[in-house]
């Protein structure tokens, strides 16, 4: 025989044992037998019907699998294929990736070196160096006994520096797209390779002994590191009303409110920046407890030991038992710090993409080879998409494996303890149940096992999204769990069976294009309704049109219908001067000047910039001079009292903030809260990249760091704004072939903004201002006299606008108006409730979530049916033809302008589209080719492998649509 024969059969066995290892690893599924679903199938869809003829309910969408590891059949299954966002239940995909790639035994390390000599009196004569692991554990009661070790060794004093080395991971804090308003909080905790007391400072707040005196607080572990500002009260009663600010970017707390004079102590965990240095901090004071004197010089700082043999080494509890607190208590930071070290043990790199790439290899075994998207290890972030079907697959791979003790050892027990004490309490999922639950805003998931009572283990994941009400998806899901616990013991469900699904006018074609092999992770809302017909001849089509989805841009549509029907088409932002007296004769001016802010989003300066005519800047300035002013001897002083100083919207992500769509707001703001950075390539290789920042301003800091690299090089060029600040940055590479561009960024503090370029601007016209004069941000007191009063262009101009280029700052700035002029109050809360009063003037109902006016938010859920029931309302207004011609045209203009191009719907479809990752709408008005006027309304949520299918399956949508006749 042969070599090569031999080689091929060699080659062949290899494959074949190959083959037979995967298919031990991974376990056959059978599919589901819908003739013998019986009770338990009629029971679950049962509760799902009742669900949709309830308000608070009829929004919410499950994906449910139930899997027989017994009889290795699926029990049952609903929307099994569809993404969720998962909550916390993606901390199975992480902790089951721990258990296999590191085991069970594995422990993190945190080690001690010593960068010198120890003399024979006991002083280090060098740095003593702290490197971390990723340990999430360590405590500041382990680095006492590492400061116990040292003093054991004999070490009196250290004369160098206290090092600390976080480079076993990235310096990414926080995780894809958490949100900034989550930050304050313990479940939000920023990440290092070197961490203690889980990166988070206990506060707690005790009332004090009489009314208006002080509270006492405590913070644990005591440091310096963090500095907190208390402004508590204590008050008759037993409640509390605190309120918890940490400024982005810094390391301040900021307590206000009242406490009850016999109220229980409050007690939050709140986070910190730049975790090592916390650290460091607790280190330092462990030191001295043990009497190890330090250098007066000594400095906390960062460094990386590139050598050397530990002086001492802590080990962390085991993974085991680590994995109980995490999934038990749903401890995110513990997900995230193990994910992080998935990725710098098994792909060399500590960070989130690393450890999700560890991850996936596990799951491809498990059998989930695609199909879904995790981006953290906790399931804080709302990219993170899984379906219930991968969750079962992994749970009946899991049972295969040596560590599923270990697993199941950590999941909450119905009943009895964790996430589940409180739950299915007396029922028969007691003590059988055990489950990871996940939940946040309008979101809740159940996945594990429970033992039914023929004896048969379960496998189930529950994963519900577009929740209104919270109590209904948890009593959804404890149905669930009681009914699989009496497996099969079941008794026949009562009453009408659930009614077949309705079929409508453009069923049989739009109905396929649903059923491709792309859309099975997605959940679509749709409503296709006539304008020209009435009762149920006018709705040509619907599919989950219910269902409440993240609407992305296509929110704006109701928050400029309600401008316009409440404001009215005709309606002006205005701009206030004032002066502590009237305008001086003689040039000089006595007092203080002042400018007050209504809202104007439009407010400019005059250069590229410049979106629309309105107020500018320079125009305020000009006018000034105009009056002879020459000289103001007393402050600037801004008022943007119209609004609150709540700068961002709930639910923005920290990551988006350098970026022109996620911009800061104020009632006093201009250039929609940005600064433009144009920028190209150098004249040679080697250069500093060329830029030029405008408006060309004092009030933002560029440091350019980025080069010019030759052409064709790979372009890394990146603008990014250090958080909490005016410093922007420019890094990276950007090849010589490069053609140019610019990046809008925003700033923070709007009003100062306004206030300094108003200050060069009158400079630059000779209007000074005395030496000592600042810029204050301060209400106009009732005293001042008002100087002028300039008006923006009317409202229609700034909705087409708005609607036409999808801006983010121009749909909060008139949701926070409408709250002002409604409401008395410029909140985003004030000016969305006024928005849900419109709806329900139009024939809607209110029950959904706005939390913002853009819909940057993914804490925004709406249906369907809501923006169809807008777009209807609107059709009977008087400012209908201002609305109508505000939304972008199909081939025309706009968001629409490169789409439908050569179909029968360009030209005929006026609608706002809407996209975030995950995330797709359009919604509108279509008139066909026979000449019927339609509302259509599409969103889009959940995982796809490419994102342009959403953009493809709507143009394929709406261009069947408009043929119709």
């Amino acid at each position: 025989m042969n070599q090569l024969v031999v080689f091929r059969r060699v080659c062949t066995c290899f494959l074949l044992f190959a083959l037979v290892l995967q298919l031990a690893a991974s376990p056959a599924f059978a599919r589901e037998d819908t003739a013998t679903r019986g009770a338990l199938a009629d029971h679950i869809e049962k509760y799902l019907t009742d669900l949709k003829r309830d308000e608070n309910s009829v929004g919410l969408y499950a994906g449910i699998v139930v899997y027989d590891l017994t009889d290795k059949t699926y029990l049952y299954r609903h929307n099994a294929e569809r993404n969720y966002i998962p909550a916390s239940n993606m901390k199975l995909f992480t902790t089951v990736a721990g258990l296999d790639k590191l085991g069970p035994d594995y422990q993190w390390k945190t080690e001690l070196f010593l960068q010198g000599k120890v003399s024979a009196d006991g002083v280090l004569q060098g740095d003593l160096v702290l490197k971390g692991y990723g340990d999430p554990t360590l405590t500041p009661a382990d680095l006492q006994q590492m400061a116990s070790v040292l003093k054991q060794a004999g070490i009196k004093r250290i004369n160098g520096h206290l090092l600390l080395d976080e480079s076993y991971f990235d310096d990414t804090r926080l995780g894809v797209s958490w949100m900034w308003d989550d930050e304050p909080y313990g479940y939000s905790a920023q990440l290092s390779a070197l961490s203690v007391h889980k990166n988070v400072t206990t506060l707690t707040v005790t009332p004090g002994k009489a009314v208006n005196a002080p509270p006492t607080l405590a913070v644990e572990p005591a440091t310096t590191y963090v500095k907190v500002i208390n402004k508590l009260q204590t008050v008759e009663g037993s409640e509390s009303n605190i309120t918890l600010e940490r400024p982005r970017g810094k390391n301040e707390v900021v307590l206000t409110g009242t406490i009850g004079l016999a109220a229980k102590p409050y007690e939050e965990d709140v986070t910190l920046e730049d975790p090592a240095l916390f650290v460091g901090d607790v280190w330092k004071e462990q030191l001295l407890a043990q009497g190890i004197g330090l250098n007066p010089g000594a400095a906390v700082k960062k460094t990386v030991v590139q050598s050397g043999v530990p002086f001492s080494t802590h080990l962390s509890k085991p993974l085991g038992e680590v994995i109980v607190e995490l999934n038990k208590e749903s401890d995110n930071f513990y997900a995230e710090m193990l994910l992080k070290t998935l990725g710098a043990t098994q792909k060399g790199a500590g960070t989130f993409a690393a450890g999700s790439e560890a991850v996936a290899d596990v799951m491809k075994r498990a059998g989930i080879d695609s199909g879904y998207r995790q981006v953290d290890g906790s399931g804080l972030s709302r990219f993170d998409l899984v379906s219930a079907e991968q969750i079962v697959r992994l749970l009946a791979f899991v049972q295969q494996q040596s560590y599923s003790v270990e697993l199941e050892k950590s999941l909450p027990v119905a009943g009895v303890d964790g996430t589940l004490k409180t739950r299915m309490l007396g029922t028969a999922a007691a003590k059988n149940l055990i489950a990871k639950t996940g939940s946040m805003g309008g979101v809740n998931s159940l996945s594990g096992y429970v033992t039914a009572q023929n004896g048969h283990k379960l496998a189930f994941s529950i994963l519900i999204n577009g929740i209104y009400k919270s109590k209904y998806a948890r009593d959804l899901q404890d149905f669930v769990g009681t009914l699989l616990a009496s497996y099969p013991q079941l008794a026949a469900v009562q009453g009408d069976p659930p009614e077949a699904n309705k079929t409508y006018a453009l069923s049989a074609l739009l109905d396929p294009l649903f059923e491709q092999p792309q859309a099975v992770g997605m959940t679509a809302g749709v409503l296709v309704k006539s304008l020209d017909k009435t009762g149920d001849a006018a709705i040509l089509y619907e599919k989950e049109a219910d269902a409440l989805l993240t609407p992305a841009s296509n929110l704006k549509l109701l928050t400029t219908a309600a401008a316009l029907s409440q404001l009215g088409e005709d309606y002006t932002f205005k701009t206030e001067l004032y002066g502590d007296a009237p305008v001086a004769k003689n040039g000089v001016q006595r007092g203080n000047l002042y400018v007050k802010g209504y809202g104007d989003p439009s407010l400019h300066t005059e250069n590229a910039l410049k979106v629309h005519e309105g107020v500018s800047i320079e125009k305020i300035a000009a006018w000034i001079k105009e009056q002879g002013v020459k000289e103001i001897q007393g402050n600037l002083v801004l008022d943007e009292s119209y609004f609150d100083a709540q700068r961002l919207g709930l639910g923005w992500a920290w990551d988006d903030e350098s970026y022109y769509y996620n911009p800061t707001l104020g009632a006093l703001s201009v250039n929609r809260g940005t600064v433009m950075v144009e920028y190209e390539p150098a004249a040679k290789a080697g250069d500093a990249v060329s830029f030029n920042l405008l408006p060309k301003t004092s009030y933002a800091e560029v440091i350019n760091e980025a080069k010019t690299v030759e052409p064709g090089q790979e372009n890394t060029f990146a603008i990014v704004r250090d958080r909490g600040t005016n410093t922007i940055r420019l890094t990276g590479n950007l090849p010589l072939d490069h053609p140019g561009d610019y990046e809008r960024v925003p700033v923070e503090e709007p009003a100062k903004y306004v206030g300094t370029l108003l200050k060069e601007a009158l400079e630059s016209e000779g209007v000074r201002f005395a030496p000592g004069s600042e810029l204050l941000v301060s209400p106009v007191p009732h005293t001042a006299v008002k100087w002028n009063e300039f008006a923006s262009q009317p409202l229609k101009e700034i909705v087409s606008y708005l609607n036409k280029k999808s801006d983010n700052f121009y749909a909060e700035m008139l949701l926070k108006t409408l709250g002002a002029v409604k409401k008395g109050e410029g909140s985003a809360a004030a000016g969305a409730q006024v928005v849900q009063e419109a709806v329900q003037a139009m024939g809607g109902k209110a029950n959904f979530d706005m939390v913002d006016g853009s819909g940057l938010t993914r804490y925004n859920l709406i249906s369907a049916r809501h923006i169809a029931t807008v777009l209807e309302g609107m059709a009977k207004q008087p400012a209908f033809s201002t609305y109508e011609a505000s939304l972008p045209v199909a081939g025309v203009d706009g968001t629409l302008k490169n789409r439908l191009v050569e179909t029968a719907a360009a030209h005929s479809l006026h609608a706002k589209t809407g996209s975030m990752t995950g995330v797709n709408s359009l919604s509108g008005y279509l008139t066909t080719k026979s000449g019927e006027r339609l509302i259509v309304s599409i969103i889009f949520n959940g995982f796809v492998e490419d994102e342009d299918f959403f953009v493809e399956l709507q143009d394929r949508i709406v261009s069947t649509v408009a043929t119709y006749e």
